[in-house]
């Protein structure tokens, strides 16, 4: 575990909060903890990300709760799930309450067009940050692959992808395989 003081960790995952947006806020948590800070390794993040995905719920706060306790423990893992969570919900509060008094006008909506244009683009970027680190497994890049045809391009059911493909990448990197591999292979030296 490595010592932040918490409330470093309260006021970065706060920031993340109120700064974030959308689909991209995972990959912003990489940008600040692991590029930025260096409070984590790509090797300690990617892990954490991964599970974050696959567990119900927000992936942004299954993130929060997994980082935090790396960093912190269990008071480490609700400072960071508050901290994330709380100036999303104020912020999404105030607007709602404005958005239901006033409502949104033409210029609001070409406006919300054009951010969603650069979160696209922050997505883009920081996927290729992550991806490098992630790409490393036996079989990876055709993994990959294989998961977009059938979710994106083929549409087929998200949930049943990742079962079977999952499966697929757990069979080809399961624990021992390399060393297996390795053990096969007779050693290089000379004759006893």
């Amino acid at each position: 575990m490595h010592q932040v003081s918490m409330a470093r960790l309260t006021r970065m995952f706060a920031w993340i909060g109120l700064s974030s947006i959308g689909g991209g806020r995972s990959a912003y948590i990489y940008d600040m903890l692991v590029e930025r800070h260096a409070w984590l390794t790509r090797e300690e993040f990617l892990p954490r990300l991964t599970i974050s995905q696959l567990l119900p719920g927000p992936n942004v706060a299954n993130l929060a709760v997994c980082l935090g306790s790396w960093l912190r423990g269990p008071l480490g893992a609700i400072a960071a799930l508050i901290a994330v969570i709380l100036p999303g919900a104020a912020t999404i509060m105030i607007l709602a309450s404005l958005y239901f008094d006033r409502g949104v006008g033409p210029d609001t909506e070409t406006a919300l067009r054009g951010m969603g244009a650069a979160v696209v683009g922050f997505l883009c970027i920081n996927t290729a940050r992550i991806g490098r680190g992630s790409l490393r497994g036996r079989g990876a890049i055709w993994i990959a692959a294989l998961t977009f045809v059938s979710v994106g391009v083929l549409r087929l059911n998200t949930f049943l992808v990742v079962l079977l493909v999952g499966g697929l990448s757990l069979c080809l990197n399961r624990p021992g395989r390399s060393e297996q591999r390795h053990s096969a292979q007779p050693e290089s030296g000379g004759t006893p």
